[in-house]
């Protein structure tokens, strides 16, 4: 503004010192032009030329204060709101008001030069506005720190990321910033950067956000010491709290079970490879596997969302008797293990298995229902799977199915001898795959006999394996192999073709003969092809359907009971008879024998076996005899081994009966009749081909009342 002033007063002392000059040189002019010498010489022709040149002189300041004052006025108003608006950016980091209306340019004077100048000034200041409007509104902070860590400028974005008001943290140290556990790492990462190092970034920290909380950064460093327009290090803060979030989420469910929340298998497998290396260092471990018992039973029973409710109880009982060093997983659907480490653990795992079986005695209380289960609990030492050759958690796996085998409900420990017996069993699995093919699988054929007469009124046909090295394999040694495969489905097509084709041979030409029964294991039953198997197997031997029956167990009525009730219907259907296998050990209800369209109950031999000298036995049987009768349904009864079990069973008025007293299992190669049996005989076995006796034992005849 004084500069304006005194320019405009320099330019009045010109104009008037010019309108001065012009005065008094006008007069000798004039008398160059013709005006007399006597008349420019007058005073007052003299005064009038200064008057005229100082009014001359005036004029002209005049006129120059308005046009080129009016235009120097605009540019120092338009320096002055820029200036006011820079001065006020540099204190608030807000740039958007540093900047002007451009001057309209209408000459190349000095004056259009002057505000061409000040244009392109606006145009510098609007591109640096661009950038600063993107580092000012980017989500990442911006910080400069000098040598010793001080903030000396910070973006508008630490409001949002932490909560400060801009230029509220400049002059602190930004390692006040920083958490306690963080700070050594950020630290030794700036004076790397300050000593020269490259570009790089801090390891994830946490910055101590306004309202106390903790929130999880990167920071990117980079070193302008040497750039005097920043003179600092410069900190480029990330808040990368939803990230680590979504990460700890990630990892959460990677390794933990969703429905228990307990580690899964792949972190279970973790620590135990880290205790499994730990014991190179002598530290021992040792592992508890835990099966838990017929959950698929109570799954099919309750359903499976009071099947889930269950396993959450049993992960919380496990979890209550363990110490918290120890590691509880779920590593599949019923399957848990426990991971001990150190001396104490190894001596305290045959203790702690007998907490949790007794934890898992109480009923559980699921959908208003009180559940029992148990588990099957393998427990290996690092010492003693070592020993063997093999891994902790294999060893506890092999150990819990021993248990498994053995009664269920309890402890095993395990030792070599199992992990042998194991080996053996994957070969005589790995056998079973071949055994089909190479005809080594025949059946043996065991005669149900009427008590009554003693005549043979049908066969059950026995599975057994002819193993070419281990000789006659009973199927209790091959057929758990065979369920676990799956082999038990193409096992159970041959034997249901096969026992159908003897039956055939047997069939005499009005298609009377015995029946012949076969067994039909859950697995194979609700395999989608069964239904056509049977019809198959009865179209290509000729059987007549009223000649086949087929035996399933109780524990498949509980199982789907829509897709059970059709499937049987179906077998029905095709004219073939249905028999109720070991009635009275599993879930016998009398809703099953409504519902279901069985012809058959055959009584289990831990009945028959007490009959003759237990009051218990024998009510349980009478009782199903009645049950028989009203129902209307045959009776027949297994593992009769004595005369006396015959006799008191014929006094009960049991209509059927099999077993080593009536007969043996055997192979049929002929065609010749069965002697038949007599009450307390010795029971010798079959040594023919099973055929019926001479006459037509068509039907199974009823007993007669009160019989």
């Amino acid at each position: 503004m004084r500069l304006t002033q005194r320019v405009f007063w320099d330019l009045a002392v010109y104009m008037v010192g010019l309108g001065v000059v012009v005065g008094v040189v006008f007069p000798p002019f004039a008398v160059w032009l013709g005006v007399p010498a006597q008349t420019a010489g007058r005073p007052l022709f003299v005064t009038a030329c200064l008057v005229a040149g100082v009014l001359v002189g005036g004029l002209s300041y005049a006129v120059c204060r308005v046009v080129v004052g009016g235009r120097l006025s605009l540019l120092s108003a338009r320096l002055r709101t820029v200036a006011d608006g820079i001065t006020q950016a540099s204190r608030t980091g807000d740039w958007s008001q540093s900047t002007s209306q451009r001057i309209d340019v209408d000459s190349d004077d000095p004056l259009g030069q002057t505000a061409r100048a000040f244009n392109s000034l606006l145009d510098s200041l609007e591109d640096g506005e661009h950038f600063r409007a993107l580092v000012r509104n980017a989500s990442d902070v911006i910080t400069v720190v000098d040598r010793a860590g001080v903030i000396t400028y910070q973006t508008p974005s630490v409001g949002w990321v932490l909560g400060h008001p801009p230029g509220a943290l400049i002059g602190t140290a930004v390692h006040d910033l920083l958490h306690p556990e963080d700070l050594p790492g950020f630290r030794a990462r700036l004076a790397e950067v300050a000593a020269g190092s490259e570009h790089t970034a801090c390891p994830g920290a946490r910055m101590r956000h306004r309202n106390g909380t903790w929130r999880w950064t990167e920071t990117v460093v980079a070193n302008l010491l040497t750039d005097p327009a920043v003179n600092g290090l410069v900190l480029t803060t990330r808040d990368v709290g939803d990230r680590r979030e979504l990460e700890e989420q990630l990892r959460a469910q990677a390794f933990h079970d969703p429905l228990t929340g307990l580690p899964n298998r792949a972190l279970f497998m973790e620590r135990l490879r880290a205790a499994e290396a730990g014991e190179r260092d002598g530290v021992p471990a040792a592992v508890l596997f835990l099966d838990l018992d017929n959950l698929k039973t109570t799954n099919d029973d309750i359903g499976h969302d009071a099947g889930d409710a269950l396993l959450q109880v049993v992960a919380r009982r496990i979890g209550g008797v363990l110490r918290p060093g120890d590691t509880l997983a779920r590593l599949a659907g019923d399957e848990f293990a426990v991971l001990l480490v150190g001396e104490s653990g190894v001596t305290q795992a045959p203790r702690v298995a007998e907490r949790v079986l007794s934890v898992l005695e109480e009923p559980v209380v699921v959908v208003d229902r009180a559940v029992r289960t148990s588990v099957s609990l393998g427990i290996a030492t690092s010492d003693t799977a070592a020993a063997s050759g093999i891994g902790l958690l294999r060893a506890a796996d092999i150990a819990m199915y021993v248990a498994k085998t053995s009664g269920k409900g309890r402890c095993e420990v395990f030792a070599p001898s199992h992990h042998a017996a194991q080996l053996d069993r994957e070969r005589l699995q790995a056998d079973l795959y071949h055994a089909l093919d190479r005809q080594e699988l025949v059946l043996y054929y065991q005669p149900i006999v009427d008590l009554a007469s003693g005549d043979v009124r049908g066969y059950e046909a026995l599975l057994r394996w002819e193993h070419p090295d281990r000789g006659l394999i009973p199927p209790a040694q091959f057929i758990a192999l065979a369920e676990e495969s799956g082999l038990i489905v193409p096992i159970g097509r041959w034997v249901l073709h096969e026992a159908a084709r003897q039956a055939g041979v047997w069939q005499g030409a009005d298609g009377g003969g015995p029946r012949v029964s076969v067994n039909v294991s859950v697995r194979q039953f609700q395999h989608a092809g069964l239904v056509a198997d049977v019809a198959d197997a009865l179209r290509s031997s000729g059987l007549s359907p009223a000649r086949l029956t087929l035996e399933i167990t109780e524990s498949l009525l509980v199982r789907d009971t829509v897709g059970t009730t059709v499937k049987l219907q179906a077998i029905k259907d095709l004219g073939v008879r249905l028999a109720l296998d070991d009635f009275g050990t599993g879930y016998s209800s009398l809703s099953y024998l409504r519902r279901f369209p069985i012809d058959v109950l055959k009584i289990d031999k831990s009945f028959v076996d007490g009959v003759a000298s237990s009051t218990e036995d024998r009510a349980v049987v009478g009782a199903i005899v009645q049950l028989g009768r009203t129902l209307d349904l045959d009776l027949v009864a297994e593992g009769i081994e004595s005369g006396d079990e015959l006799a008191a069973l014929e006094l009960l008025g049991v209509q059927y009966g099999q077993g080593y007293h009536l007969g043996r299992p055997a192979p049929t190669a002929t065609g010749r009749p069965v002697d038949r049996r007599r009450p307390a005989s010795a029971g010798a076995a079959l040594r023919v081909a099973p055929a019926p006796r001479s006459g037509r034992p068509d039907e199974l005849p009823r007993p007669a009342a009160g019989g």
